[in-house]
């Protein structure tokens, strides 16, 4: 497998600086016109679906889009990509929200994701699929990455969640059994600990920036069997199973010296996979790119039989886990919705997706490669993938997803210093996250 790169998973997909709201400031929705536009779906736009060219702007996940997925794109269809940029995730998203806001139709495809597809979305700036336009074999989270309250805008191009990895040789030197993983969140702490020596961590993880802290909170909320927000969208995070989960993270760190201090400074997932392939830390919760990482022999300490994968442990539920899909949308503003269509389709047919998962390490978004022998020898965590798959698996994509994020991060961060208690983090997280939301409304 080639290695790919895991910052996308945290390190941009916060939104960026700039909101939906504040472009829409900016750009006005100029003369009703674009809204008009915006209004359109997959049925309207120019292109015939065969010949034709369109304009790609994607993130920088997946090497193999440009060197085999075009070239086999434009083989089978007739149609041209014209233009195909990766843009660095951190700068993409305002590029994107630049581009939008202002009408501008430089590109038919962009990457999209669950905070994505929501924000702009919601803004009208995303073609509407028509239902004959999705396939009925979708993974349920990799169809969430490209739609908002009902509506689809897109096709996902990969599934992702997180799952828990850990160095089977470092548990049996410690005197755990490697072929038996914590299941629950007390053993995963007691091992953590038992892993712990003056050399090696037993846990690490990737505090380092915003998303990051997030998606810990986050993935601990919901083992805890807490919510992001109630059925009207209201914050609920800092419930009891909220702050429960937050002062979980606090001791492992503060408490009972089982994760590794510099965990505050990892910025990146793929920086938490370096750090695990070195060979001196325990366990990691990271997503399915890290078995290409831990298995490469060129740069890991590990090897397929001494890297152990299983389901996250849980808290109050038996597990639970966060999402990471990415997938591509249209643009409202696109004049070749037709060719754009084309590829989506082939994105996400079995025989590209199968290219992504054995050259790439992504995890197919059709159910029906979940069993398919291929699939599953080059990616054999897609076993544990369909374990995990039993129980949730969310991000909470929303417009105000990165307002609110930024905010929550920074209280996480501070909880975790020591600076607030759990409860004063929250407390405050929520109490901003309910006015910006409310700001989202309109109310």
């Amino acid at each position: 497998m080639k290695l790919i790169d895991g910052n996308r998973q945290e390190a941009g997909l916060i939104g960026g600086k700039m909101s939906r709201r504040r472009f829409l400031g900016v750009a006005g929705l100029a003369a009703g016109g674009i809204m008009a536009n915006a209004c359109a779906t997959l049925e309207g736009g120019g292109g015939s679906g065969k010949g034709g060219q369109i304009s790609i702007i994607d993130d920088t996940t997946n090497p193999i889009i440009e060197k085999e997925i075009i070239p086999k794109f434009e083989k089978k269809t007739g149609i041209k990509v014209a233009n195909y940029q990766q843009v660095n995730i951190n700068e993409l998203h305002d590029k994107l929200a630049t581009m939008l806001s202002s009408g501008d139709d430089s590109f038919d495809v962009m990457v999209t994701w669950a905070a994505w597809s929501a924000e702009f979305g919601a803004a009208g700036w995303l073609h509407k699929l028509d239902e004959g336009d999705v396939p009925d074999d979708l993974v349920p989270g990799a169809l969430d990455a490209v739609s908002w309250d009902g509506v689809v805008y897109g096709l996902p191009k990969f599934a992702s969640v997180q799952t828990m990895f850990y160095n089977k040789t470092l548990l049996e030197e410690a005197g755990l059994d490697p072929e038996a993983p914590p299941r629950t969140w007390e053993e995963f702490v007691d091992a953590a600990a038992q892993l712990t020596s003056q050399k090696r961590y037993g846990y690490a993880a990737d505090f380092g920036n915003i998303d990051g802290a997030y998606q810990n909170f986050l993935r601990t909320l919901l083992l805890n069997g807490g919510e992001m927000y109630d059925d009207q969208q209201n914050p609920v995070f800092n419930s009891q199973e909220g702050v429960g989960a937050l002062d979980r993270l606090v001791s492992l760190v503060r408490e009972r010296e089982g994760m590794d201090p510099s965990t505050m400074q990892i910025l990146h997932s793929a920086d938490l996979s370096t750090l695990f392939i070195e060979g001196d830390t325990g366990i990691v919760f990271n997503w399915p790119f890290q078995y290409a990482t831990a298995t490469d022999p060129a740069k890991s300490t590990l090897t397929a039989k001494t890297l152990g994968n299983a389901i996250l442990p849980g808290i109050a539920v038996p597990s639970a886990t966060i999402d990471g899909s990415e997938g591509f949308a249209i643009s409202s503003y696109s004049k070749n919705t037709e060719p754009a269509l084309e590829w989506l389709r082939l994105v996400a047919s079995p025989e590209v997706q199968r290219r992504i998962v054995v050259d790439e390490g992504w995890l197919p978004v059709s159910k029906s490669l979940l069993d398919d022998e291929e699939v599953v020898k080059a990616l054999p965590v897609v076993e544990t993938y369909k374990e995990q798959s039993k129980y949730k698996a969310l991000r909470y994509g929303a417009p105000w997803y990165s307002d609110v994020t930024t905010h929550l991060s920074t209280e996480i961060t501070d909880a975790m210093l020591g600076r607030k208690s759990p409860q004063e983090a929250l407390d405050a997280a929520a109490s901003e996250a309910k006015k910006t939301i409310n700001g989202y409304k309109g109310q």
